[in-house]
C-alpha cells in the first residue's frame, strides 16, 4: 500500500494562493518522493497467485522432515520465503542451515541461493550493509557458475538497496547491469523490474519522459514474461506520472487500466493490493478536484480490501484519507475520529514518518470545532515529529497552517513568527533541492550516456548475432548433409552385411545337403548293399554251407547293421538340431550315474575289441545339463575313444571341477591325430570321417553333433591329440 500523504500535501499545495510557497514546495517535491520510493520498496510487490502461506508452510515443514541433504536446504530455503513476513528469525534460521549443508556438499548453484535468500532477509531487517555483503557474495558465485539469471536478480536487489540509501548513481548502475544479465538469460521480469524502478528514480528527478520510456520498456518486458501484476504495476506507474504532472485526465485513463487487471487477478488470487493502491490514486484525484463523495466511497472501498488482508499500513491510510474527505467536507467530528483511529496504527507498526501529516489534521480538525488551543498544541506535536524525522516538506505545510490559524486569532506576532520559520526552511530547501538536484541530474547524465554506448554496442551485437547466426545455418545443413551420407553408408553397410551372413547360412545349408546326399549316397548305401549281398548268398546257399560260415555270415550282417542304426540315429538327430527341433531342457544330473549309462550302451563295442573303459567321476558331482543330450555327447565321445584305440588298450573318462564348470575328459592311447586334422576336426564342410583300427566306418556327423550340444550347454570343447600315442577330448558344463 502506499502512502497517499504526498498527494493530499502536493493537492493543499496547488491550491494555496501563496505561489511562492507553491514553488518552494514543488522544489522540495523531489526530497519528499525519496520517501515514497523507500515505502513502495518496503511494501509487498504484487506477486501471481501463490497457496496461503500458512498451508504453504505447514506442507514444507512436512517434507523437511523426512528429507535429507541438498533436498533438505532446497526446502529450508522454501520455507524461508514463505515464512519472512511472518517469522523473521526463523526463515534466518532455515537459511544458515541450508548454507551450511551447500558448503559441505561443495554446491555452489545452493551456496550462492543461500546467500541470495540472506541477503533478502537481511534487507527486511533494514541492515542494508550486510545484506549487500550476502548479495556480493552471491553475486561472485553467480559469476563463477555463469548462472546470468540468479546474477541479474541480485544487480536488482542491489540496486534497490542503493536506492533506498538514496545512492541513485550506484542503483542505476546495477539495474543496468541487472538488465544486461538478464537479457542473457531471458529473464524478462527482472528486466522489468529493473526500468521500472529506473522509472521511478527518473520520475523522482523530475526527468518525466525518461520516466515514461522507461516504464514502457518495464511494461513489455512483463508482457515478455506474461507476468500480468508487473504490466499492472507499469500501468499505475504511468498513472503516477501523469498525475504529478496534474494531468489528471491522462492519471486516470492508466490507473483504470491498471485495475481492470488488477480486478481480473483478484477475483483469481483474492489479493486485493494491487485494487486497492488504485483506488487509493483515484480517491486521491477525486480529493483534488473536491468530488468528495467519489473520493469517500473509494477510500471506504480501499478499507475494505485492507480489512480482509489484515494489513496494518493500508488500514491506517484509509483512515487517514477518511479523516481528510471529512475535513473538506466540514465533518470535523468524524475526521478526528478518522484520523485517531489513524494515528493509533500508525504507533503500532512504528510508522513515524506518516504521524506528523495525521497529527497536523487532527489539529486542524480540533480548531474548527473552537478547540483552538488543543488544536495548536496538536499541530506542534506533529511538528516535533517532523523535525525529528527531518520532513521538511510536512515543517512547511504546519507552518503556514499555524500562521493562518494566528491571522485568524489576530495574533499577527505569532503569525509573523511561523511564516519567517517557514521563509528559513524554504530557503534552506531551495539551495539545498538545488544543489542534491543537479549532482543527482550530473549522475543520470553520465548513466544516459552510458546507456546510449551500451544501446550502440547492442545493435551492433545484434548484428554479429544475425551474422554468427547465418554462419552457423550453414554449418548446420553442411553437419546434416555430411551426417546424412554417413548414415546411408551405415544403412548400405548394414544390409550388405545382412546379405552376406545370408550368404553364409546358405553356405552352410548347402554343405549340410551336400554332406547329408554323400551320407545316404555312400555311408548307407555302402552297408545296406553288403547286406543284401549276404543276405542273398544265405538264402540261396544256407543248405549247403557249414554252419560256422553261416554264423560269420550272420555277424558279419548284425555289425553292418548295428552301423546303419547307429549312423541312422546320429543322421536323425543331427537333422533335427539343424532343424532346431530339439529343446534344450537343463536339469540338476548326477554326473557319475550318466556316464554309467553312456559306458553301458557301448559295452558290446568295447568287448568285441577288448577295450577296458575306466572312470574317475566323484559322486557327488552335479551338473546342470540336458539328460540326453548329455549321453549322446558322452556316447559319441567313448565310441570315437574305443573306435581308434588299438585292441587291448584302455579308455579313460574323468571329471574335475574349474570354477563355476565340470571339464569332462574321455581319452583313449590309439592312433592319434596329425596337426592338420586338428585344425578341420568341427568343420561340416571337410571330411574328417576315417576307418577305426578294425576297420569301423563313420559319418563325421558325431564331433559335429556333439560340439553344437555343448555349446548349447553354455561350455566349450577342444581337442588334445598326438600321432599314434592318443587323444583327449575336453568339455565343460556349468555345475549345479
Amino acid at each position: 500500500m502506499i502512502n497517499p500523504f504526498f498527494f493530499s500535501y502536493l493537492e493543499r499545495a496547488l491550491c494555496s494562493p501563496y505561489d511562492r510557497k507553491r514553488i518552494m514546495i514543488m522544489l522540495n517535491f523531489f526530497r519528499f518522493e525519496r520517501f515514497i520510493v523507500v515505502i513502495l520498496l518496503l511494501l509487498p510487490f504484487p506477486s501471481p497467485a501463490q497457496d496461503l502461506p500458512e498451508m504453504r508452510a505447514d506442507s514444507l515443514r512436512d517434507a523437511i522432515i523426512s528429507a535429507c541433504g541438498t533436498d533438505k536446504a532446497g526446502l529450508q530455503l522454501e520455507l524461508a520465503r514463505v515464512i519472512t513476513d511472518s517469522d523473521r528469525e526463523l526463515a534466518r534460521e532455515m537459511v544458515d542451515s541450508a548454507l551450511i549443508v551447500a558448503n559441505k556438499a561443495e554446491d555452489k548453484s545452493l551456496e550462492m541461493i543461500s546467500f541470495y535468500e540472506m541477503g533478502k532477509l537481511y534487507t527486511t531487517f533494514n541492515n542494508i550493509d550486510i545484506s549487500q555483503a550476502f548479495f556480493d557474495s552471491a553475486l561472485f558465485i553467480a559469476g563463477e557458475i555463469e548462472d546470468n539469471w540468479y546474477k541479474s536478480e541480485i544487480l536488482f536487489r542491489k540496486g534497490s538497496n542503493q536506492h533506498r540509501q538514496t545512492e541513485d548513481f550506484q542503483a542505476l548502475e546495477y539495474f543496468n547491469e541487472a538488465i544486461k544479465a538478464g537479457n542473457l538469460s531471458d529473464n524478462y521480469r527482472i528486466i522489468g523490474a529493473a526500468y521500472s524502478m529506473m522509472g521511478t528514480i527518473m520520475r523522482v528527478n523530475g526527468l518525466y519522459d525518461r520516466a515514461i520510456e522507461y516504464i514502457i520498456k518495464s511494461r513489455l518486458n512483463y508482457e515478455k514474461a506474461n507476468f500480468k501484476d508487473g504490466s499492472a504495476w507499469a500501468l499505475y506507474l504511468l498513472g503516477r506520472i501523469y498525475a504529478d504532472l496534474n494531468l489528471e485526465e491522462n492519471a486516470r485513463e492508466y490507473f483504470n487500466e491498471a485495475l481492470d487487471i488488477y480486478n481480473e487477478l483478484y477475483k483469481i488470487d483474492g489479493i486485493g493490493n494491487g485494487v486497492a493502491i488504485c483506488y487509493e490514486q483515484i480517491g486521491l484525484l477525486n480529493i483534488k478536484a473536491g468530488e468528495y463523495q467519489k473520493a469517500r466511497d473509494n477510500i471506504e472501498y480501499v478499507l475494505e480490501i485492507h480489512s480482509e488482508s489484515n494489513s496494518k499500513y493500508g488500514i491506517s491510510n484509509a483512515y487517514k484519507n477518511l479523516g481528510r474527505v471529512d475535513y473538506y467536507t466540514g465533518n470535523y467530528v468524524q475526521a478526528e475520529l478518522h484520523l485517531r483511529k489513524a494515528l493509533k496504527i500508525k504507533e503500532e507498526i512504528s510508522d513515524f514518518l506518516s504521524q506528523p501529516g495525521i497529527y497536523e489534521f487532527i489539529g486542524l480538525s480540533q480548531i474548527k470545532q473552537g478547540n483552538v488551543e488543543e488544536g495548536l498544541n496538536t499541530m506542534m506535536k506533529g511538528l516535533d515529529i517532523a523535525i525529528s524525522n527531518n520532513q521538511k516538506n510536512i515543517q512547511l505545510h504546519i507552518y503556514s497552517k499555524l500562521a493562518d490559524t494566528y491571522l485568524d486569532l489576530n495574533k499577527p506576532g505569532k503569525a509573523i513568527s511561523y511564516l519567517n520559520k517557514q521563509i528559513e526552511i524554504q530557503d534552506l530547501s531551495l539551495s539545498g533541492a538545488a544543489n542534491v538536484k543537479m549532482e543527482q541530474l550530473q549522475s543520470i547524465y553520465e548513466i544516459e550516456e552510458k546507456n546510449s554506448q551500451i544501446e550502440q554496442l547492442e545493435k551492433q551485437n545484434e548484428i554479429n548475432s544475425l551474422l554468427i547466426r547465418e554462419q552457423k545455418i550453414y554449418q548446420v545443413i553442411m553437419i546434416i548433409g555430411i551426417f546424412t551420407v554417413i548414415l546411408i553408408a551405415i544403412i548400405i553397410y548394414w544390409f550388405y552385411s545382412r546379405l552376406r551372413q545370408k550368404n553364409r547360412v546358405l553356405n552352410e545349408i548347402n554343405v549340410s545337403k551336400d554332406k547329408l546326399f554323400s551320407i545316404i549316397a555312400h555311408d548307407l548305401k555302402g552297408p545296406i548293399g553288403s547286406t543284401l549281398g549276404l543276405s542273398e548268398l544265405l538264402t540261396e546257399e544256407s543248405e549247403d554251407m557249414d554252419p560256422e560260415v553261416i554264423k560269420n555270415h550272420a555277424e558279419l550282417i548284425h555289425r553292418s547293421m548295428n552301423q546303419t542304426n547307429n549312423l541312422l540315429n546320429n543322421l536323425l538327430i543331427w537333422t533335427r538340431s539343424q532343424l532346431n527341433r530339439i529343446e534344450y531342457s537343463p536339469v540338476e544330473l548326477k554326473l557319475a550315474d550318466i556316464v554309467s549309462e553312456s559306458i553301458d550302451s557301448l559295452s558290446l563295442q568295447a568287448e568285441n575289441k577288448l577295450i577296458d573303459i575306466e572312470t574317475g567321476i566323484n559322486d557327488d558331482l552335479r551338473v546342470k545339463g540336458d539328460e540326453e543330450m548329455l549321453k549322446i555327447i558322452l556316447r559319441n565321445l567313448i565310441s570315437n575313444a574305443i573306435k581308434f584305440s588299438n585292441p587291448g588298450n584302455h579308455v579313460s573318462v574323468n571329471a574335475e571341477e574349474i570354477n563355476s564348470f565340470i571339464e569332462i575328459s574321455v581319452t583313449d592311447r590309439g592312433i592319434g591325430m596329425k596337426k592338420d586334422a586338428l585344425a578341420v576336426l568341427f568343420n561340416l564342410e571337410s571330411d574328417n570321417s576315417k576307418p577305426g583300427t578294425s576297420g569301423e566306418k563313420g559319418t563325421g556327423l558325431g564331433l559335429i553333433l556333439v560340439k553344437d550340444f555343448v555349446e548349447k550347454h553354455g561350455g566349450k570343447i577342444r581337442v588334445e591329440s598326438e600321432e599314434k600315442k592318443g587323444s583327449t577330448f575336453r568339455f565343460t558344463v556349468k555345475k549345479s
